[in-house]
């Protein structure tokens, strides 16, 4: 049985689902569906299947093209017969799809990294083709609250300052990427899908406890929820608080930026401590790749603050700060 055709033959319910995303997208995240292009990234799970159906829907009302894409990892020996329900179902719906196939385990044994690492790689860069080729607009990802709220305990794990503990972005410009869901439980995702009759693959790789996610998922997540069943509302919350001072601090770093390598003196003993970090990653970051720690920006500001003059700082990928009489000047060890 196929799902109806169009966003008007939904039940009024889910029809009225399908625009609240839209206004998520619209809102929350700046994005015009009218006329776009619309890659999916389509598993076949019940989030992307969900993802598919909505768009499918949405990129109709807005008179835009979606496009699906699919990815055989070949992890599993299942994996074959996903790709082939990803065909079908994108064809009995009148979806264009794109379906490729990788072999996760070697690129991982060459590059030296764990399965999940070389899979999240190959995906992306099978999408980043499939979106030049179709000429894609943007890339759409069924990242669920679910997800969320396991991103930010996983960052929590990490020590990851604010707002990045916010969690990840609903919207990426720099890889054109979207999140449509992120807002949005997963068990609704899964009662639109079984209301329209559609179905969806499980990934028996989700219970795998030696993937850290899953972990996080199976083990910690639960606890959270039997201390506070509405978590997920808070870290919606959290997430929303984060995007706006994620702003704040942007523009105000992106207002002091000279384009110099020096902080001075002036800028810095006239700025909070909070902005001079956010400072300083700025230029850091500049330089090129590595993550920068927040101890290790604590420690310099606590230098400058005590006018250590000739203190020098390291962080990854060789990058450097001194501090001198004129302020805080960035470099490269030499």
């Amino acid at each position: 049985m196929l799902p109806p055709a169009t966003l008007q033959d939904l039940p009024p319910k889910w029809a009225h689902f399908c625009l609240g995303i839209e206004k998520f997208l619209n809102r929350e995240l700046g994005l015009d569906l009218a006329g776009k292009t619309v890659l999916a990234a389509f598993s076949g799970g019940i989030d992307s299947t969900a993802l598919l159906l909505v768009f499918k829907y949405l990129c109709l009302k807005n008179n835009g093209t979606l496009v699906a894409a699919h990815l055989d990892h070949g992890l599993r020996k299942e994996s074959r017969a996903d790709a082939d329900h990803a065909r079908a179902l994108c064809k009995a719906l009148g979806v264009d799809c794109v379906v490729e196939a990788a072999d996760v385990a070697s690129l991982a044994s060459e590059r030296g990294v764990g399965v999940e690492e070389a899979g999240r790689e190959a995906r992306y860069a099978f999408f980043a083709r499939v979106m030049a080729k179709r000429k894609a607009d943007c890339l759409a990802v069924g990242h669920h609250l679910d997800d969320l709220c396991e991103d930010v305990l996983m960052r929590l794990t990490r020590g990851v300052g604010w707002p990045a503990l916010s969690g990840m972005e609903g919207h990426d410009p720099r890889r054109s990427l979207v999140r449509p869901f992120l807002l949005t439980p997963k068990a609704r995702l899964r009662a639109f899908l079984e209301a329209l009759r559609v179905q969806w693959r499980e990934d028996a790789s989700n219970e795998d406890l030696s993937y850290k996610r899953n972990r996080v998922r199976h083990s910690i997540l639960p606890l959270f929820l039997e201390e506070n069943p509405n978590f997920p509302e808070t870290v919606a919350r959290m997430w929303k608080m984060g995007r706006m001072d994620a702003d704040y601090w942007d523009r105000s770093v992106s207002a002091s930026d000279t384009g110099s390598e020096l902080l001075s003196k002036t800028l810095l003993d006239e700025s909070h401590s909070s902005l001079r970090l956010r400072m300083y990653k700025r230029r850091l970051d500049a330089l090129g790749p590595g993550q920068v720690l927040a101890d290790s920006l604590l420690k310099l500001d606590f230098a400058w603050v005590e006018k250590r003059l000739g203190a020098v700082f390291q962080f990854p990928g060789e990058k450097i700060a001194k501090v001198t009489v004129n302020g805080v000047l960035f470099g490269f060890k030499r």
